[in-house]
Parts: structure tokens; sequence; C-alpha cells
């Protein structure tokens, strides 16, 4: 039964992430043959409105607002709608490799998995601003976010599924999902410690106790790092050379030229003009 529907996509590295929205339907996937040149990736889908049963593997189950569920894109599935207009998030993920992953997904896929608590809720909170701001993800970036999706979904099937998760686990996944949500801010001049914890539902407290243990040492020092990168990314790209390095920062979230160059040559030990110019893409120097 075909009814009125809408499909919004976008890319996430090498992944696809997309919100289907439809009026009463039923759908039926038959598999007439399995092509090892193809792609076969597990799909993972948030039901963010009405209800909808899926059939799968043998296995019956109905979705509600707040469910989750995998489905493995070799296998047949069914699913139809058993209220009005249904609406889901989506996100198609690598098959894994792994031989525990794999029997993670045995154990998961075709399963009704609730996704208002523990990680499934981060993972949900993290894939809906991400596809917020899709169209304002660089490709580097939004391969990081894929990887951080990835490991955010494995573990909310581990928690759901397998063995609870450890405590370094869940400090993992926090740092997951800031780190994701700053990713998707950075070009944001505002971005503050507040909204990140908001996003995490946590507090700053805690987000400032989370970053004293990464690498950077502070989420400050973690933000501009990485606004830095981005801005060098930039700077080596011809297709950039057009454009002046103040306005490169600025588009980046710095809000002076000036601290800028400060934080960049305390980086990478040259101003960022003659970083340019050692590239042979600075429009000044070539003059």
């Amino acid at each position: 039964m075909a009814g009125q529907a809408r499909l919004e996509f976008g890319g996430l590295g090498d992944a696809l992430v997309f919100k289907t929205s439809a009026m009463p339907h039923s759908l039926a996937r038959a598999i007439c043959c399995k092509n090892a040149t193809l792609p076969s990736p597990i799909v993972l889908s948030f039901q963010l409105a009405g209800s909808a049963r899926v059939r799968q593997d043998g296995r019956s189950y109905v979705l509600h607002p707040g469910d989750w569920c995998l489905w493995d894109t070799l296998v047949p599935v069914e699913t139809w709608a058993i209220t009005g207009a249904v609406e889901f998030l989506s996100v198609a993920l690598s098959r894994p490799s792994d031989p525990d992953l794999q029997r993670l997904l045995v154990a998961g896929t075709a399963t009704r998995l609730d996704g208002k608590i523990g990680i499934a809720r981060v993972l949900q909170k993290t894939l809906t601003e991400i596809f917020g701001q899709l169209g304002h993800i660089p490709p580097a970036s939004g391969e990081a976010l894929r990887i951080a999706v990835t490991m955010m979904a494995w573990e909310a099937l581990r928690e759901q599924v397998g063995a609870p998760a450890s405590a370094s686990t869940c400090r993992d996944v926090l740092m997951s999902r800031a780190k994701a949500y700053i990713e998707a801010h950075l070009a944001d001049p505002g971005l503050a410690v507040a909204a990140i914890a908001d996003s995490c539902g946590i507090s700053a407290r805690s987000i400032h106790r989370a970053f004293a243990r990464d690498p950077a040492g502070s989420v400050s020092r973690y933000i501009w790092g990485r606004r830095l990168s981005r801005c060098a990314d930039a700077l080596r790209d011809g297709g950039d050379a057009s454009h002046g390095i103040t306005e490169i920062c600025l588009s980046w979230g710095f809000n002076s030229s000036s601290h800028f160059s400060r934080l960049f040559k305390e980086q990478f030990g040259v101003s960022p003009r003659l970083y340019r110019s050692s590239l042979g893409l600075d429009p000044v120097a070539q003059r």
C-alpha cells in the first residue's frame, strides 16, 4: 500500500543519515540474491513519531516513539504503520567484521530496543543534532562523527542485549557525545560549555572534569585545537586561496584575528601567513 512520504538524507563520512516521514503504508523489501560487490549495511532506526510494526528474520515487534531497532539489509524485511503518520531517523552503519560485534548483532537485530534510557538516549540526541547540521559539516568532520556514532551504536546495543558497559566505556561514550556536539558546532563563536553539557544531559562541571583527562587538558583547549585544525585545513586548501586569513578564522568560530594568529603560532610554530605562503597559496605573497 502506498501513501505520501518524504525522505531527507545526507552523508556523514562513509555513512548515510536519513529521516523518513510517511502516511499510513506498508513496505516489503525482498532480497533476490546476495551480491558481494554491493554494500550491505546495518540500518539503525529511531522511531520519532507514530507506531509501526516490523517483521524480519522470523521476529515481529512494534516500535513506538522513543524506541529503536537494527535491521539487516541482507535479510528481507516488512514494515507497516499501525497509526497515522510515522517518522523515523536512521543511519546506515558498516557491517562489523569483529566476531564479538557480529554476535552482538545477531542478538540485537530485529528487536525492539529502548531509546529513552542510557547510551541509546545519548545516541538519539546525537543523531538528531547531526541531522540538523548535515549541510554544515565538512567531510573530515563528518568521518569523525561517523566513527563516534558507530561506537555509540554498538555500546548502546551491548548495554541493552549484552554485558553492561564498564565505567571506562561510559566515559568514552560521554566524550564521544561531547566531541560530536563540538564538531557539529565548531563554527559557532557562541559555542559554550553549558550547551555541550546540556547536549550530554550532565552538568558543566562534569564536562570540565571529563576533559581534564583528555590529552588537550581542558574543554576550551580542545575546542581551540579543533578550530585551529580546521583553519589549517582551509589554509592548505587551494580552493580557499581567495579567502583571507581573517575570513577563514572568523568562519571557524574565532572572534579575533590576533587571538587566532597567536594560538596558531603556538600550535604550528609559524604565523598563519607564513604557513600559507610556504605552500605557495598566499595570494598576497604571490603578487
